[in-house]
C-alpha cells in the first residue's frame, strides 16, 4: 500500500513457487501465482485503516517470458519466465542467419533467450501441443491484470522491446510486430498478440468477485505496467539524464535514459511512459543476487541474514581491494550471458586461487565480481547520452552497504541508496497516481517519491584498480567465447 506522497505503508509478499526449476528450464504455474497475488492483496487491505481510501490497484511484474491463455481464457500451459534458457539453439541459429540485427532495427533490442519470440519458436519446435492451444499471449503483469479485471491486453513496454516500437515507417504497433514476426518466420503468432495499452490508461476495473474477496471497493481502476525494470528506474528516482540505476534482484539490471533510438546498442530499449523521444536503455545480466545467495549458502550455511550477516559484511570490507589476487566471474546462468557483446555461456568461477585464500576471500570476490560487472556495463552505457554522474540502487542487493560501496568504487560514480529499495512498487504506483491526476509530470513526481538516504563516494585509487581488473575480464571473456564449443542441443531438448 503506497500513499500519494510515496510512503510505503504496507508490504506483504510471497515467494514465487516454480512449476519447474531445472536449469535451463524455469516455469511458473499461472494459477498458483494468481492465487498468491490475490491473497497478498487481501492481506494488504486487511491491515489498512480505511479500505475506502484505496483509489486504484497498480500491477508490475517481471518482464519477458511466455504467459499463454487458451480460448476459454484459462492458462494454456505453465508460463516460461525470463530465466528459461532452453531456446539457446533458436537464438544461435537466428544470430548465424543475421536475423537478430534485423529485428533490432524495429525493437531497438537484440532478441535473447528471455524473449517471448525466442521461447515461442522453441515451444513450437519441441512442445507443439502447448502452442496449439494458445489464443492470447501475455506477459506476467498482463496475466495478473486479467485476473483482476477480466480484460485482455498487453502493456506497451514489454510489447515494444519484443515486437517493435511505433516509429516511421511503422506507425502502429501491429505493423512493427508483423515485420518482426516475418523476419523470424513467426507470422503465425500475429493473431495471438493482444492490443498494446499505455500504463497511463486503466486496463479495466476491479472485478466484483475479486473486490469482495480482498475487501476492497468494486470498480477500482486497475493500471497494468510498466514491467518491473522500467518501474524500478522511476521508483528509484533515477529520472535525470545524468542518473543511472542498478537494480539488484535475482538478475541485475543496469540502465539509463537516452534520447536516441539506437538499435545497435547492447541491452533492451523501452519508451518513457509519458515523454515521446525518450527511452530507457537497460542491460540485464546474470551477475545478480543469485550469485550471493548461491555462494553464501555454500560458504556460510550457518549464518542467516540479519545482524550476523551485517557483521560478516563488515569483516569482508576490511579485505583489500582485489581480494589478494582472487577474482570471480559472476555468470551463474545456463543461458547466454545477455550483457556481453560476445555471446556465450560462460558460467561462473574463481580465478587466481591461492592456498592462503579463505572463505572470506571467496565471498568478498563474489561481491567484487558483481560490482565490476555492473561497472563494465555502466561504462558501455555512459557514452550513449550525457556523461553519467550518479547511480541509484534498488532491489534486495541495494540493502548491502558493501555491495553499494564497491559499485561506487568500480564505476567511479557516486552511488545513492534511496529511502525505499522497493523501487518497482513505487514506480508503478507513481505511474498510477499520475494517470489519476495527482501529478501532471511523472518524472517530477518520482523525484519527490523516493529521496536519497545514503551516499557512497568512489575512491580514485580503488577505481583505477578495478578498471584494470575489468579490462582483464574483457580480454578473458573474448578468449572464452572463442574457445567455447557450441552447447549441445540435446540437454535442453530433453527437458521438453
Amino acid at each position: 500500500m503506497i500513499s500519494a506522497d510515496g510512503r510505503l505503508d504496507v508490504l506483504r509478499q510471497r515467494p514465487t513457487v516454480y512449476h519447474l526449476a531445472q536449469p535451463p528450464a524455469f516455469e511458473v504455474d499461472m494459477d498458483r501465482l494468481a492465487a498468491a497475488t490475490v491473497e497478498v492483496l487481501k492481506e494488504c487491505v486487511a491491515v489498512t485503516e480505511d479500505a475506502s481510501s484505496i483509489v486504484a490497484v497498480a500491477v508490475t511484474a517481471l518482464g519477458d517470458g511466455v504467459w499463454p491463455l487458451d480460448r476459454r481464457h484459462r492458462p494454456a500451459a505453465p508460463a516460461l519466465i525470463w530465466r528459461d534458457g532452453r531456446s539457446n539453439e533458436v537464438l544461435r541459429r537466428w544470430r548465424r542467419e543475421g536475423r537478430l540485427a534485423a529485428v533490432a532495427e524495429l525493437t531497438g533490442t537484440y532478441p535473447t533467450t528471455a524473449h517471448q519470440t525466442t521461447q515461442m519458436a522453441w515451444l513450437k519446435a519441441h512442445l507443439p501441443e502447448r502452442v496449439a492451444s494458445v489464443r492470447h499471449l501475455f506477459f506476467a503483469e498482463d496475466w495478473i491484470g486479467f485476473v483482476l479485471t477480466g480484460q485482455v491486453g498487453v502493456s506497451i513496454a514489454n510489447f515494444e522491446h519484443t515486437y517493435g516500437h511505433v516509429r516511421p515507417p511503422h506507425h502502429h504497433f501491429f505493423r512493427s510486430a508483423a515485420q518482426t514476426l516475418h523476419i523470424l518466420d513467426l507470422d503465425w503468432m500475429q493473431p495471438l498478440l493482444p492490443e498494446p495499452t499505455s500504463p497511463l490508461q486503466p486496463r479495466g476495473t476491479l472485478l466484483p468477485a475479486v473486490a469482495r474477496h480482498i475487501g476492497a471497493k468494486a470498480g477500482l481502476p486497475v493500471f497494468v505496467g510498466p514491467f518491473d525494470v522500467l518501474a524500478a528506474a522511476l521508483g528509484a528516482g533515477a529520472v535525470l539524464p545524468t542518473q543511472a540505476s542498478s537494480i539488484w534482484g535475482t538478475a541485475a539490471i543496469h540502465q539509463r535514459w537516452v534520447t536516441s533510438f539506437s538499435p545497435s546498442e547492447i541491452g533492451y530499449l523501452v519508451s518513457h511512459p509519458q515523454q515521446p523521444g525518450r527511452w530507457l536503455r537497460f542491460v540485464a545480466t546474470s551477475a545478480g543476487m543469485v550469485n550471493l545467495d548461491y555462494w553464501r549458502e555454500l560458504l556460510y550455511p550457518e549464518i542467516e541474514t540479519g545482524s550476523q550477516w551485517t557483521s560478516l559484511e563488515l569483516a569482508l570490507a576490511q579485505l583489500p581491494p582485489g581480494c589478494d589476487g582472487l577474482m570471480y566471474l559472476p555468470y551463474l546462468s545456463a543461458a547466454d550471458e545477455r550483457s556481453e557483446e560476445t555471446p556465450g555461456v560462460f558460467g561462473a568461477g574463481f580465478l587466481g586461487v591461492q592456498a592462503h585464500h579463505r572463505r572470506t576471500h571467496y565471498l568478498r570476490a563474489v561481491y567484487e565480481g558483481l560490482a565490476i560487472q555492473a561497472a563494465r556495463i555502466l561504462r558501455r552505457l555512459d557514452p550513449l547520452d550525457v556523461p553519467l554522474q550518479e547511480v541509484r540502487v534498488a532491489g534486495g542487493g541495494a540493502q548491502s552497504d558493501l555491495l553499494t560501496q564497491l559499485l561506487a568504487h568500480a564505476a567511479g560514480l557516486r552511488a545513492v541508496r534511496p529511502h525505499c529499495t522497493e523501487a518497482s512498487l513505487l514506480g508503478v504506483a507513481g505511474v498510477a497516481f499520475t494517470a489519476l491526476g495527482y501529478a501532471t509530470d511523472l518524472d517530477a513526481l518520482m523525484q519527490t517519491f523516493n529521496p536519497p538516504q545514503t551516499l557512497y563516494t568512489p575512491d580514485a585509487t580503488v577505481t583505477s584498480r578495478y578498471r584494470t581488473q575489468a579490462a582483464a575480464i574483457d580480454r578473458l571473456l573474448r578468449s572464452l567465447a572463442e574457445a567455447s564449443p557450441e552447447q549441445p542441443e540435446s540437454a535442453a531438448n530433453e527437458l521438453a
